[in-house]
């Protein structure tokens, strides 16, 4: 039974941060952030894009136990982040998100046998549709009972960023509103859970919608990399790393479970999405710079690092950012822990230049 807790080597990988002071580098004796993990399917059959196999998750469980982590409930984290208390070193959360079926015939009982605890984002609309590969509704209260976190994560999974045709500011703000607030309601009414965790699908936001998720009274949590203290807890969108079967390798898996935040005490950067070729150009200010900073962006590899002044960086891509969603990737070693590295991911959203959204 899962137990219910109270109370680089560079890898290049998709991700998203917010721009926030996250404090002075912490020495390993005075741990204040954690790593969030992210899956969706766990299946030998599901999209290679949004699955693991069973066969890789069991063994990122194992290396979990293997290398001395400590996996925490979700809940657990945000309390001691919030507290500014301090944790274990290597503090992970398992997340999952869309409440696929396989989770609960494959990812579960693997979770169970290690005693390991877990958060559900679950969107509603398909379990109260009784569409074809979700849990229903006595599936996640029976894994709730197990120790599971259920949390949110939309009524219909839709892409938040898309207004309908015709549709004003104010029209959209409302109608993603009531899909949080509907999606929460629906939740609490099944399970009796009300934790207002919301996890953005696609990962996809803007600045606008980024304001309105914490004015909401949600805790936003997104599809991306580095670790978590609680400036970025507070941000509106925590990092969580995501894994595919693209990104199953176990050795860039240690590194990513064993990360920490970059210690940035201001960043500057244009503007999240883009309806035209662009080379965003992405200004950090870190309070400590421990290594080289190197970064990378999606489809590009290495990109220009300049150290504009002391703890001062200009990141910029070579080539402009390809429509769709994309990242700059950058990390910088820990000092006095080999092998460990600080870790920063800014997204990018390009839109087709006649102004529609691409495909998904």
């Amino acid at each position: 039974m899962v137990m219910q807790c109270l109370s680089a080597l560079l890898v290049l990988v998709n991700g998203l941060l917010i721009a926030v002071n996250s404090g002075p580098v912490q020495a390993q004796g005075d741990v204040r952030h954690g790593v969030i993990l992210q899956y969706h399917h766990v299946s030998d059959s599901a999209p290679a894009s949004t699955r693991v196999t069973p066969k890789a998750f069991r063994r990122h469980m194992e290396i979990l136990k293997e290398d001395g982590f400590n996996v925490w409930p979700l809940a657990r984290l945000v309390a001691f982040l919030q507290q500014d208390k301090a944790l274990p070193d290597k503090t992970v959360v398992i997340t999952i998100d869309d409440a696929y079926l396989d989770v609960y015939q494959n990812a579960a009982p693997i979770l169970n046998e290690f005693g390991y605890p877990f958060t559900l984002f679950v969107s509603t609309d398909p379990v109260d549709q009784k569409l074809r590969g979700f849990m229903s509704w006595d599936q996640l209260r029976e894994l709730q009972k197990q120790g599971a976190q259920l949390a949110n994560h939309t009524q219909s999974h839709l892409h938040l960023l898309r207004k309908l045709e015709g549709e004003s500011e104010s029209e959209w703000l409302a109608r993603i509103e009531s899909e949080l607030k509907q999606s929460e309601a629906r939740i609490a009414e099944e399970t009796g859970a009300n934790w207002k965790y919301f996890a953005y699908p696609y990962g996809e936001v803007n600045e606008r919608l980024l304001k309105k998720i914490q004015e909401w009274g949600f805790l936003g949590f997104g599809q991306q990399s580095g670790a978590v203290d609680k400036a970025l807890l507070n941000s509106g969108i925590a990092p969580r790393f995501p894994f595919n079967e693209h990104y199953v390798d176990e050795k860039a898996f240690r590194l990513k479970a064993a990360s920490l935040p970059l210690p940035i005490a201001k960043e500057s950067s244009e503007p999240i999405v883009w309806s035209k070729a662009a080379k965003p150009q992405l200004k950090l200010t870190l309070t400590a710079v421990n290594g080289a900073l190197t970064c990378f962006a999606s489809d590009q590899g290495e990109i220009n690092v300049v150290k504009t002044a002391d703890k001062e960086f200009t990141i910029q891509s070579d080539t402009a950012i390809p429509v769709g969603r994309s990242r700059y990737n950058c990390t910088m070693p820990v000092a006095g822990q080999q092998g460990r590295y600080h870790w920063y991911s800014k997204t990018w959203i390009r839109k087709r230049d006649d102004g529609s959204w691409y495909r998904e």
